[in-house]
Order: structure tokens, then sequence, then C-alpha cells
């Protein structure tokens, strides 16, 4: 049977319903979306206080990330491949430009430049391939200045990725089950001439069929995440990039 590539995968009818409940009725979803409000806004303070944003949301989705930012940026764009993810997303966005458009395969936005370029729950899916094909697309539309921002949602550092993969590939050998690391997320972006600045950790405590209530789980990140040795650990750490300089020392704990 040949794989679906990720391009292909959120195509069918019903698809952007589907990922919109599925966030609204998973307490481990909930909280990890609660986590990255908080660290995005943050990101936007540190990194974009006094300046005038211009957005790009890569992999827009219904956009959960477009209609948090819309209204902190000067412009706000967002690009997917999903007609069903981006009728939804038109539902909820006031003011950002929505395109339909597979930028590796055609990059129509250039020579457009955004100083903030976000891209949530694509890199791990996709296949390595077409991870190289976006990260580079994505470089080329990055403003001199710019930053990246994305995360990886099964960072392979987690103890509990670790243990559901390695379950999942006793069951499945041939199966696919993408995890990515900070290593790997390093050469990732080091490959379209970017590098890591920092790194934010989060969820720490997800142990399989064990429930933990949403107000444990924000206790635990927000002690854990005081000590940078453990960002490795992290289930879905959130990465800031920007292009690569020599005089650059990366903050990132790799």
């Amino acid at each position: 049977m040949t794989k679906v590539s990720y391009r292909e995968s959120h195509k069918y009818e019903g698809k952007g319903a589907e990922y919109e409940a599925y966030y609204q009725n998973k307490t481990w979803q909930r909280f990890l979306w609660s986590r990255e409000k908080q660290i995005i806004m943050k990101i936007l303070e540190k990194y974009f206080a006094g300046k005038e944003v211009n957005l790009l949301d890569f992999a827009c989705g219904t956009g959960r990330i477009t209609e948090l930012l819309e209204n902190h940026v000067k412009t706000s764009t967002g690009v997917d491949v999903s007609s069903p993810m981006l009728a939804i997303a038109k539902g909820k966005l006031k003011r950002t430009e929505l395109i339909e458009v597979d930028i590796t395969a055609e990059n129509i936005l250039k020579p457009r430049k955004f100083n903030l370029i976000t891209a949530f729950r694509f890199f791990l899916n996709a296949e390595p391939e077409l991870r190289s094909a976006a990260i580079k697309a994505l470089a080329e539309l990055l403003d001199e200045d710019g930053y990246l921002v994305f995360n990886n949602h099964q960072n392979s550092g987690s103890p509990w990725i670790r243990l559901r993969f390695e379950h999942y590939r006793k069951k499945n050998p041939e199966g696919i089950y993408n995890v990515m690391g900070i290593k790997q997320m390093t050469k990732l972006v080091e490959g379209a001439g970017l590098q890591i600045i920092e790194i934010y950790p989060v969820g720490f405590f997800h142990p399989p069929k064990l429930p933990v209530s949403f107000h444990l789980n924000c206790t635990i990140d927000w002690a854990t995440s005081k000590f940078k040795f453990l960002n490795r650990f992290s289930e879905s750490p959130i990465a800031v990039c920007h292009r690569k300089r020599d005089s650059d020392n990366s903050k990132a704990g790799k």
C-alpha cells in the first residue's frame, strides 16, 4: 500500500470540522494549546516589542495560530493546501489573507517578506523530502531580521513518546510512526540557512492511558520548564529560529 503524501492527507471533505473537534474534546490537546498560546504571545513580546509584524502562518489549517495573532500584527497571511481546513479558518478570521497554495511547488508569495513565520503541527507529520522543501521555501520568505517559529509535537526525547514509539514498532514493524528529536530539528533548519536560537518546552507528563488533569499538567510544565537542560525531554517543544549568523551562540538545548 502506497503511503499518501502529507500534502494530500488533509484535503478530504470534513477534515476541517474533525480537526477542530480534536482540539476541543481531547484533554491533552487542550492543555498543549493553552501552553502554546502562552508561549506564542511571550515570543511576540520578547522578539517583536515595538515592531510592526508581518505574519505568515504556514500550513495554517483551521486558523488556530492565525486567529490568536491576527489582532496583534500589522498584516496576517495564512497558506494551506486543504480547502476543508481553510473553509473553517475563513469563518473565524477577520483580517487575514488566506491562500490555498502549495508553496513547495509554486512559491507565489515571492518576493514578499515576512518577519514572523509560524508553522505548527507540520514538520513532524511531513515526509523528509517535504520537510526540506517547506523549510527552504519559508527561508526564502523570511525577512533578514525575521523569526520562524515552529513546533515538533512528537519529540523523540520525551520518555512518553519513546515509550509509545517502541510499543507501536513492536506491533507494526513495517509501519510509520513519525518522531523527531532536537538534533533533527536543528539539522532541518540549518539545511535552509537558519538556526534555532531558543527552545520553549511544552508537555512533560503524558503517561499512556493514565488520565492527568489539566491543572496538574499546567503545574508540572510550569515547574519543569524552569530548568533548560530538561527542554529536550518535553513532548512538543517550540523552536524560535532566525538566519544563521556566525556570531550567534544558540541557546537551544541540543
